[in-house]
């Protein structure tokens, strides 16, 4: 009996020590903070701490930017995430509103959508891609979506932005 009652003891201090989290198939959360795979993704306990998230998949290696750059260029704005040394580049219009845009190389595309890489001193620019805006507030300078794009040698996708500029 005694051995039941410590495996029980045992069995309950063993579960209550588990760290949970919250998982959702798709990350497409304005508060995605790291993705583990290529197929969950974790929910920040502290969205105030996630304000700049840049993340991708880099021919399925994970990519999360630690500095951003926001480019307000006449009428093009330019969003940059880098990590040691590698960046992820998004250019579109200035005043782009919600919605679903394709372009690239060999999209007939609309015309100031241009994406691109740098990575391990290979820049390439997008031959195909898309972006989703889910949010654009000039007036407060912020900026959120979701996007995807090939170019020669590199697939990015399950990429995700939430820039305050």
């Amino acid at each position: 009996m005694k051995t039941i009652n410590l495996l029980f003891v045992l069995s309950l201090f063993v579960f209550a020590s588990c760290e949970t989290a919250d998982y959702v198939d798709t990350p497409q959360t304005d508060d995605l903070s790291l993705v583990s795979s290529s197929d969950d993704g974790r929910i920040d306990d502290d969205p105030i701490e996630s304000r700049f998230t840049f993340t991708a998949f880099v021919n399925g290696s994970y990519f999360r930017a630690q500095d951003f750059q926001v480019i307000e260029t006449g009428e093009q704005l330019i969003i940059e995430g880098a990590k040691s040394g590698n960046t992820i580049v998004l250019e579109m219009p200035l005043d782009i509103i919600s919605g679903d845009y394709t372009f690239g190389a060999s999209v007939v595309s609309i015309d100031n959508f241009s994406a691109g890489v740098s990575i391990n001193g290979e820049s390439q620019l997008v031959t195909q891609g898309s972006l989703t805006v889910l949010d654009h507030l000039a007036d407060t300078g912020n900026i959120s979506g979701t996007f995807k794009f090939q170019t020669r040698d590199f697939e990015i996708t399950r990429g995700e932005f939430k820039i305050y500029y």
